[in-house]
């Protein structure tokens, strides 16, 4: 009897041992919790890209809240798009047109799948839109580029609809979105650098405030940000050119179509069409730098035929911004790829005259 004891106090004692590394995984894992805090967040980030799209949650939230108290009649309009849609100012639009109320869920680097993203969130809360501005681009078709994943694949997406979408989004992704959503240490990679920079900075409090400032200025100026360049015109045509020099080689040096991206951009525009909203697709321009780099490149005749084809398919048209036009031009830009702020508004001036033919 007592050699039974000893023998099951051994056993005790095994499986003690065996539990230490299931102990170690759940203080591991919950050690990685710390960096969900959103003042780690500040920290360990090399930059504020994440703001751009966790603020579109807080905007969809705004939006659904606003609808749902009944609180505006207007006529909704989304933007959908990337950097070059995201500096409109929200009191020009208020002015300018006060019987629509204008959303922008622009980020910047986003893709057909972040697009459909919101707006199938949008449209299955009840909320349609009277008009979707939309940007279509080649770099936004790139399957050999890493930015899918490091920004809308990490910051954007709800696992439901990586699931719904599976099939298209493969199991690398969906591998690489569930270590993420299980792991914060994967969406928040702490680098040591920025840490021990910011930490020892003198005025590190004002760099918490910069965070939270840029947030709430999001949400309440509907999306749209303030311009880390707002006044600025760059003019000098040698800057111009190598910024579009460095742009053009970023995007397109490898570059290979994808065919996820083409598939929820047939998505994207089967739902428009099928919910019959009126839709302005729009391919922006750059300085004239950039344009004559991109002129004749092969992938982006292969990406043109291939998006305007699929455009037309669905009854909408793809307004190209590169071609000369006399109903729209503002050469004025702060970088090769961006216009400046003095071209937002004749933008939106030509945005709503295509509206209103389209519907007169």
């Amino acid at each position: 009897m007592a050699g039974d004891c000893e023998v099951w106090r051994g056993e005790v004692k095994t499986r003690r041992f065996l539990a230490y590394p299931l102990v170690l995984l759940l203080l591991v894992f919950l050690l990685d919790k710390i960096f969900l805090l959103p003042v780690v967040k500040t920290f360990v980030k090399s930059d504020f890209t994440f703001i751009y799209y966790e603020s579109r949650e807080e905007l969809f939230d705004a939006l659904v809240k606003e609808q749902q108290a009944g609180q505006n009649k207007k006529d909704i309009m989304l933007i959908l798009g990337s950097s070059r849609l995201l500096y409109f100012d929200a009191e020009d639009l208020a002015d300018y047109y006060p019987e629509w109320n204008i959303y922008n869920f622009s980020s910047a680097v986003t893709t057909p799948a972040y697009y459909l993203y919101y707006l199938e969130k949008i449209l299955d809360k009840g909320i349609r839109p009277k008009m979707v501005l939309l940007e279509t681009a080649p770099n936004q078709f790139n399957a050999s580029s890493s930015v899918f994943r490091e920004s809308n694949l990490t910051y954007s997406f709800d696992l439901p609809f990586l699931l719904k979408y599976a099939s298209l989004f493969g199991k690398d992704y969906l591998s690489f979105y569930m270590g993420n959503l299980l792991f914060a240490v994967g969406k928040n990679k702490p680098n040591l650098s920025n840490v021990y920079k910011r930490i020892t900075h003198p005025d590190k409090k004002a760099i918490l405030d910069m965070e939270k400032k840029l947030r709430k200025y999001l949400v309440d100026n509907k999306g749209n940000a303030l311009s880390p360049v707002e006044d600025y015109v760059e003019k000098d045509a040698a800057i111009l050119g190598a910024t579009s020099r460095r742009t053009v080689d970023w995007l397109y040096s490898s570059y290979r179509h994808s065919e996820m991206q083409e598939g929820f951009y047939h998505l994207l525009l089967e739902r428009l069409e099928k919910e019959k909203i009126p839709v302005i697709v729009v391919h922006p321009y750059g300085a004239y730098q950039m344009q004559a780099m991109e002129d004749g490149l092969p992938v982006i005749e292969d990406w043109k035929k291939r998006v305007y084809e699929i455009t037309e398919s669905y009854g909408f048209q793809v307004h190209d911004l590169r071609e000369k036009r006399e109903d729209f031009f503002c050469n004025s830009f702060v970088d090769g790829g961006h216009m400046s702020k003095d071209c937002y508004h004749p933008f939106m001036r030509y945005v709503m005259a295509e509206h209103y033919k389209m519907n007169n």
